[in-house]
């Protein structure tokens, strides 16, 4: 091999190198998704099992402010600054996902029938329906989740009979998305035992 040939594939190498380089460089870290869970049986207290033929209880409508209406996880910052997560997302609308993980911690409930979702079933109509606005749904990690939202307990005829405003805190025990998520899955159901003792109250 001539120099001048040596030289061009050493260049030649060199310059496959830096783009290999480069692209190597350029990978973004894989997404990681995440879901509200229900709290464990063991942990919602007793009593809970098979609807036992009361009034048939709805869950919605629920809102949810548009700062939550995304994929991101969101997290509070220092003083007005908000974060979204790039590579830690919701695996389904976090408000969807809420509303099941609600309903999934309500079943059961003492004294209560069949739960369901807003909008109902074909021919549902129940004879308790809870209403729900969440304000604010967000962390800051590694200290604490937070939940405020305003809630209504109506019959079937959509009278009032029951108002609510909640506001709770919930210590995340760790540094990551993953115990942030699971401090927010806590406050979904502490959420439901406000509305288990609302319940009691119109019962």
């Amino acid at each position: 091999m001539t120099p001048m040939r040596a030289s061009v594939v050493c260049l030649v190498a060199a310059a496959l190198g830096a783009v290999l380089f480069l692209v190597g460089c350029g990978k973004s870290p894989p997404t990681r998704f995440y879901s509200l869970t229900p709290v464990p049986a063991a942990e919602e207290g007793e009593g809970r099992g098979q609807p036992d033929g009361g009034p048939g209880l709805g869950i919605g409508p629920l809102e949810f402010p548009a700062y939550l209406d995304r994929t991101q996880i969101v997290t509070t910052g220092e003083g007005t600054a908000m974060h979204l997560a790039e590579f830690d997302q919701w695996i389904e609308p976090v408000r969807e996902n809420f509303q099941r993980i609600l309903l999934e911690n309500l079943t059961g409930v003492p004294g209560s029938g069949p739960v369901v979702s807003h909008p109902w079933p074909d021919g549902v109509r129940p004879e308790r329906q809870v209403a729900i606005q969440v304000r604010r749904f967000d962390g800051a990690m590694g200290r604490e989740a937070a939940l405020r939202a305003e809630w209504s307990v109506r019959d079937a005829e959509g009278r009032m009979l029951l108002w609510r405003q909640t506001s709770l805190r919930e210590a995340v025990d760790g540094a990551d998305y993953a115990a942030l998520v699971a401090a927010q899955s806590r406050l979904v159901a502490a959420l439901a035992a406000e509305i288990v003792q609302g319940l009691a109250q119109v019962r």
